[in-house]
């Protein structure tokens, strides 16, 4: 008789869920999913839906055991978008992305292509020599195998007489874009915890990993919105004003070739800030410099508080303006020696301001009970931001050069490595299996809003009271459980060439989580 829940069956649950489009938001793709999801549950199990509010499900289930000790497997069912696979030329255009053995066949007829990435053509000569050591497609890796291994370790435990306590597995929508499934399950995980009197020792992030490796703590994210106004000139006289796109490209130049704003714990370094937008705001072609532009920044963080962030920031983008303005002063007085400087100083320091300090500036007394609201017809809560910034400044009369700083949602707490029994048992049970556990998970994830925030108390200084965005922080405080991540392996997760390594996910890690599981609940 074949398993249900064999690695084979694990695959073809896999391929059956990468042929869903489930790329967030999408509340009809993703709710499609998610029932191909909970119609995979295995038998024995109470389960049930928790919706968003448009509507999208998060999946749970309970394998009930001994004890009220309770230990949690989670990931997300959701993918990023995938129109980068039109480029393989398939009769279906990019939809190819969603039929793994289409994408391996037409992988493995391009692996001899020089253009290919060399890592990608050694898998792919490894596929062709020994085929099913690869699962090809969009969300194969990142991270519909890792619910295939969550689901195959429950199905193991559901089914074992000597559980010695409750494993709960959960899925969610909308990681890759807000987060709004992590959102509902932090709170209704709570009330699930104090209604059934369960002992919650932490959960397992089921995400995407670049080699057989787990992880004890969750990096951070704090993505930094710059608003940025200039004085616009005519551009046949750039010098009569400040552009704001200088600014905004030196700010980027400054944020991204830097190492002030790389955070650390120890010896880790993290990454270096990224630009994930960087754009002027002109609403028309005119002859006349950029007025208004903007920036986001992403920077992932281990423990470093938002208040020091914005320091660093601040202390960056008043020297960007200091270097833009006195480098054009200088290039004035080389080409136009006569000319008159334009009239009134600027001292940077005074130009920047973050939220709080601009809503003081702008609306002095009421600005405590400011609230974003969004404009009927505009569902885009950054352009709602960036026309509020504008009007309260015209009002104000509050003149470039300016930069304002912002936290834009989404927002990531880190969770720090704990040392709780989850933690101890993983060190254990993964030490003996010869799979290394390190500090911090690399990658942003849902798993971190299940930690108490290190320190959140700057999150309603610095972001905008935005209503279609409520980060968890407090259902996390209430939570506060240890996270380690312990997924499958692969390569080229939200790439071309996303491929999950079959024999690990589907054979090795479901045995992990299982024995990580038991070596937690035992008493």
């Amino acid at each position: 008789m074949t398993d249900p829940f064999g690695p084979a069956a694990l695959r073809s649950l896999t391929e059956r869920l990468v042929a869903f489009r489930s790329v967030s938001p999408d509340p009809s793709g993703e709710a499609r999913c998610a029932a191909a999801l909970h119609a995979a549950l295995p038998d024995g199990v109470e389960r049930g839906l928790w919706p968003t509010p448009d509507g999208r499900p998060v999946v749970w289930a309970l394998a009930r055991g001994r004890s009220a000790r309770t230990v949690m497997l989670l990931g997300h069912y959701d993918t990023v978008g995938y129109e980068e696979y039109a480029a393989l030329g398939a009769t279906g255009g990019a939809e190819i992305a969603l039929d793994p053995a289409a994408v391996r066949a037409a992988l493995l007829a391009a692996r001899s292509d020089a253009s290919l990435p060399a890592a990608v053509r050694e898998d792919l000569e490894e596929e062709r020599r020994a085929g099913g050591t690869w699962l090809f497609g969009r969300g194969a890796f990142d991270m519909k195998s890792g619910l295939a291994a969550g689901l195959g370790a429950l199905a193991a435990l559901a089914g074992a007489r000597d559980l010695e306590g409750h494993v709960l597995f959960v899925a969610t929508p909308d990681e890759e874009n807000r987060s709004a499934g992590m959102e509902v399950a932090c709170h209704e995980l709570a009330a699930l915890r104090d209604r059934l009197g369960l002992e919650l020792l932490g959960a397992i992030n089921l995400d995407s990993v670049e080699r057989p490796v787990a992880y004890a703590g969750v990096m951070g994210k704090q993505l930094v919105g710059l608003w940025i106004t200039g004085r616009p000139a005519h551009a046949g006289d750039p010098f009569a004003g400040v552009d704001a796109a200088q600014i905004a490209a030196e700010i980027v130049t400054r944020a991204t070739r830097t190492e002030v704003l790389v955070d650390h714990a120890g010896d880790l370094r993290g990454p270096p800030a990224v630009a994930l937008r960087m754009r002027d705001l002109k609403r028309r072609y005119d002859l006349q410099t950029v007025a208004e532009a903007e920036v986001e920044l992403s920077l992932l963080t281990f423990e470093r508080p938002l208040e020091r962030t914005f320091e660093l920031l601040r202390e960056l983008a008043a020297s960007a303006i200091a270097q833009v303005m006195g480098e054009m002063g200088a290039l004035r007085r080389r080409l136009h020696p006569g000319m008159t400087p334009p009239a009134g100083s600027v001292d940077p320091g005074e130009c920047v301001l973050d939220w709080a300090e601009f809503l003081e500036q702008t609306c002095g007394a009421g600005a405590h009970a400011f609230t974003l609201r969004l404009p009927p017809g505009e569902p885009d809560e950054r352009a709602a931001l960036r026309g509020w910034l504008r009007v309260l400044a015209e009002q104000a009369k509050l003149s470039g050069p300016r930069v304002v700083l912002t936290l834009l949602p989404p927002y990531y707490s880190a969770a720090a490595p704990g040392h709780g029994p989850l933690v101890r048992a993983a060190r254990a049970t993964l030490g003996r299996e010869g799979i290394p556990m390190d500090d911090w998970y690399p990658l942003i994830t849902d798993a971190s809003y299940l930690r108490a925030p290190a320190s959140d108390s700057g999150v309603t200084r610095w972001m905008p009271a935005i209503p279609s965005w409520h980060p968890p922080l407090a259902a996390a405080s209430r939570l506060d459980l240890d996270v380690i991540s312990l997924g499958p392996w692969g390569r080229d997760a939200h790439g071309l060439y996303e491929r999950v390594h079959a024999p690990y996910a589907f054979e090795r890690l479901p045995r992990l989580l299982a024995a990580v599981v038991r070596e937690t609940l035992r008493p």
